[in-house]
Parts: structure tokens; sequence; C-alpha cells
């Protein structure tokens, strides 16, 4: 729009009252100038309810000075949670509605409640611990509840609940999700399996789930073995360290690991999801030789590391006991770290100094007898069932010594024990040097692995030994390393020969004929440096414990 200038004589007409409207909106008029020219006079004044803050402002100001003097830095701060208080809310007063109603929820869930915490008043203002708890700087008196409630998320922010707690948790309520649409009666009747016991260990011991041995021998090929590599049995919660020893529990379906991050660990092995169970630190024992006790019933756990005593934990309930009780004969036991469980449980084994091998009842720890040997022993095994125990000395000399069928508990048997160890033969390994294992396995004791530490590992047929003839029926020369691991399947058929001095050296032997599978493990099979081995009471499960703190789990096919 052009600007029109009137011209010299141009009579211009009056405002209208509408252009006159329009002008005071756009530019404004006298009345609205004066109006704010008057307003700028009181710019830089103040009302009367500012001076009076002001006053009380200034005057308290020395007096407040002088009390920060003596408070300590931490106090004078406070972190701002984005929470704001009522105006109507008296200083120092704390509204617990909200605690108390975000807590409601669990206390259905809790096993017990006191109806005293409703009635009690804690002041957080009295130590420094329960300052921390404050969530603003003005609260200084809170209920009992409420003080529960933040103990309890404090907890939770130091140590927050496991993973395995969280997926426990997310299937109960999806079952009471899907419970909810079902009839009233049938939530009637399921009412008591809606909480899950906590002790999985329990759970698992006292249900039917358990390793189905069946009688009837499966021959398995001597040419080919066939084996499939299930999920890691530690794979939810790795070792710190390497798997110093594994035992498998004699009927259920346990797995039990120690090694030297001095802790031992259960999973359940079921070849899918291999739940983590429990753990057991021992703070200064390094574990390096941990075994379930074959006790019927008694769920023991026998642990024990460069220590003079060892751990034994009864997972019934959860107690662990330190057994040491040598009585006489500690100077040739110095160490508990090489023991094994006899067969039916009733006896501790023990490698000791200067020649002696002690043993232990089963189930008190008490020293029962002692097998002293030639030279210095290296490694000791049990016949399965317990009438004799092997023991051989790094020359390769082995001695037979009787057991007795009499139980280990009785005073008379031990008493007899002690006076005289009846020799039942003694011969020597056909060119034994630097012996370092030496095992049974097969039924009634037929099979005798010798291993070396230059990888060799002999084969004895028991039956030819009481016939006089000592000689090996199998050398194995598949490995060049000192042998560490020997171990037979529960039926005789395999036996797992491994060396932790390189690594994937391990190998299977079919027995009797004595033939080294070739085709497992391969070039590509992740087995790392094998420092533990162990078959399932069944025979199909075979775990390998290595150097990286790994299990894994592998299933024989044949079983």
């Amino acid at each position: 729009m052009a600007l029109v200038v009137p011209k010299e004589g141009m009579v211009v007409p009056p405002k209208d009252s509408e252009e006159i409207a329009l002008e005071k909106l756009v530019f404004g008029d006298m009345e609205g100038f004066e109006t704010n020219l008057k307003n700028l006079d009181n710019l830089y004044e103040y009302s009367s309810e500012d001076e009076e803050e002001d006053r009380s402002f200034g005057s308290g100001s020395e007096s407040d000075e002088n009390e920060l003097e003596h408070v300590q830095d931490e106090d004078l701060f406070t972190i701002d949670g984005g929470e704001a208080m009522d105006i109507d809310e008296e200083p120092g007063a704390v509204s617990d509605d909200d605690e108390e109603d975000s807590d409601s929820d669990s206390d259905s869930d809790d096993a017990w409640n006191d109806s005293d915490d409703e009635e009690m008043s804690i002041s957080l203002t009295s130590s420094d611990k329960l300052k921390k708890l404050r969530k603003l700087e003005t609260d200084k008196v809170i209920s009992g509840r409420a003080y529960v409630t933040r103990l309890r998320s404090q907890f939770e922010k130091i140590y927050p609940k496991p993973q395995w707690a969280e997926k426990l948790i997310q299937g109960i309520d999806d079952d009471d999700n899907e419970d909810e649409d079902n009839d009233h009666e049938e939530d009637e009747e399921d009412d008591s399996n809606e909480r899950p016991d906590t002790n999985s260990i329990l759970n698992i011991l006292h249900s039917s789930e358990k390793f189905v041995i069946t009688k009837q021998l499966k021959l398995i090929s001597p040419n080919k073995i066939s084996v499939t590599r299930l999920k890691d049995a530690n794979y939810q919660r790795v070792s710190k360290g390497a798997i110093q020893s594994l035992s498998f529990h004699p009927t259920h379906p346990l797995l039990l690991t120690g090694g030297f991050d001095r802790t031992l660990r259960v999973y359940h092995v079921d070849g899918k999801i291999n739940r983590f169970i429990s753990s057991l630190h021992l703070r200064n024992s390094p574990v390096t030789t941990c075994q379930f006790s074959p006790l019927k019933d008694e769920n023991l756990v026998y642990a024990a590391g460069r220590r003079r005593y060892m751990n034994k934990w009864n997972l019934n309930t959860a107690e662990v006991e330190k057994v040491s009780r040598m009585y006489g004969h500690e100077q040739f036991q110095r160490s508990f770290e090489y023991f094994k469980v006899s067969p039916k449980g009733t006896y501790l084994g023990l490698t000791g100094s200067s020649g002696w091998c002690n043993l232990l009842n089963g189930v008190t720890g008490q020293w029962i007898r002692g097998f002293k040997i030639e030279g210095t022993i290296i490694d000791f095994d049990f016949s399965r069932d317990e009438s004799f125990i092997v023991i051989i000395n790094t020359a390769g000399e082995v001695w037979e010594y009787e057991l007795g069928s009499a139980s280990a508990s009785s005073p008379s048997a031990s008493k007899k024990s002690k006076t005289h160890n009846k020799i039942l033969r003694r011969w020597n390994d056909e060119g034994g040097v630097g012996i370092t294992k030496v095992k049974l396995g097969g039924p009634k004791n037929r099979w005798l692995a010798i291993g070396t530490n230059n990888g060799l590992v002999n084969i004895y047929d028991r039956q030819q030994l009481l016939n006089g003839s000592i000689k090996p029926i199998k050398t194995v020369e598949n490995l060049v390393t000192s042998i560490s691991t020997l171990q037979f399947s529960s039926d005789g058929q395999i036996l797992c020969i491994a060396s932790r001095a390189k690594r994937d050296a391990l190998r299977l032997i079919h027995l009797p004929s004595g033939t080294v599978y070739s085709n497992w493990p391969t070039s590509g099979t992740p087995l790392g440096r094998v420092t533990a081995v162990g078959f399932s009471p069944n025979n199909e499960l075979l775990a390998i414990g290595n150097e990286a703190g790994k299990v894994t789990l592998w299933r024989l096919n044949h079983y």
C-alpha cells in the first residue's frame, strides 16, 4: 500500500471513529503513555512484603553463618530428586503415603510383617548413616514402614537382583497370569504350588528327576564314536579361574566345579538350560579337588586345596564343616589337596608325604588307617566294591592293599586295620618312569590305566594280572605331554585321557579293543587346555573343564 502525502492546499477530512480506534491500537494514545510513565517511577521500589523478607534474612545471616561453621561439608549439599513438597505440609514432616503404597504390593509376598512398624517413628538426623536415607533435605522423621522401604531400596542399589532371580520372578508372574484365566476351583487346588521353594538344590534333590541307569550293557562301536556338543555346563556362571576339578552327583543331574577362585559352583545340567543352582565361596582355601559323596541321601560335597584341612558342605542343611582329625598323623599329611572318595562313600583317601596314604571315615572324617609304601606316593584309587586299594609311586611300583568288607565305622575293624594291612599284590609297571596317574575302571575292576609324564598310557587287564601276566594290553602313544587326567566311563567301555600341558590334548579309547577314536576330537573341537574330565553316572554326558574356566558339555549318542 502506497503512502498518501497531502498536497499543499488540500483539505484533509477529520478522522472517523474507526480510524481513531485503529490508530490507538497500533500507536497508543496519550492516556496510556502517561499511565506507563507513572508505573516507571515505581519500577525500582520494593513492596512492603519484600522489605519484611529482606529484613528477616539480614537479621539472621550472622547467626546462620555461625551455625554453618560446625556443619560437615557433605551435609551442606543435597541431591534434587525432582520431587516437590506440598506448600501445605509443615517443614520437617514427610508424607509416607507414596512409599507405603509402593510397598503394599510386596507386603502380600512377605513371609512376616511387624504391626509395630506403623507406630514407630525413625529420625533421619540422628546419625550420618541415616542421613543417607533422606530423599529431600527437609526429611527428618519417617514412619517405620517407610524406613523399611528405604532400607530395602538402598540394599537393592548396592546388591542388585541377579538375572536368574529376575527370570524366576518373571516366570512366576507369567504363570499367575495364566492361572487367573482358569476356573476358581483350579486356582484353589493349585494354591500350594504358587510359591516355589527358594532352595533350588533341595528342590532338585527331592524331585524324582534322576539319572536313568540301565543295567543292560549297550555296546559301542570301536571304530567311530558319535558325539554332540551341548550348551556349556557353566555358561550362566563361568569360573574366574581354571577348572581344577569337577564331579557329577551320583543320582541327580547336578554338576560340581571348583578351582583356584575359591568357589564351588553347582549346576543343573540338562543340556539345554544348564541352570546355575548355588555356590559356596571358601575364603581361605583354593580348590584343588572337589567331589560329591556317593552316600545315599547324604548329599555331601568334599573340597580341599593346599591346606591342612578339608571342607565338607552339607547340601541338605547348608552347613560347612572343616575335617582335619588326623590324631597324631599330621606329620605325614601336611596337605589335603589330593583326595578321593571311595565308590560307596565309606572312605576318604588322602595322598600324604613320605609314602603314606591315609584313610578317613567318609562320614565323621576321623582317621582310620594308613598305608606306607616305598618311595614317593603319586596316586591311588579304590576298587568299585571297596575290597582293595591300588597305590603307585613315581617309579611305577604298584601296591594292592586289602580294605576288607567290614564297615569303616566299626571299632573292631578299625582297631584291626591299624595293626595289619594285608598286601594282595605288588608289581611293577612295564617301562614305568615318571608316573603321574593311576585309575581303576570297568565291571569287577577289570581295567587298570597308568599314565606317565611323557604322554604314554599303559592299560592292563586285571584278569591277566591275576594269572601272573604283567603285560599291558595296550600302550596309548597319542599324547606327548604329561598325563594329568584318566577317567573311565561307569560301564568301562571308554577311557578318557588328557594332558593340561598342551591345547586340545584329549583322546577317547575304546575298551576292550584299545582303539583310539580318530573321528573325535577333531582339530576344530574347542577343548582348550583340558584340566578336568567327568562322565555322568548314566554315561550319556561328558563334561570337560579347561584353563579358561569353561566346562564344555558333550552328549555320547550311543547311550
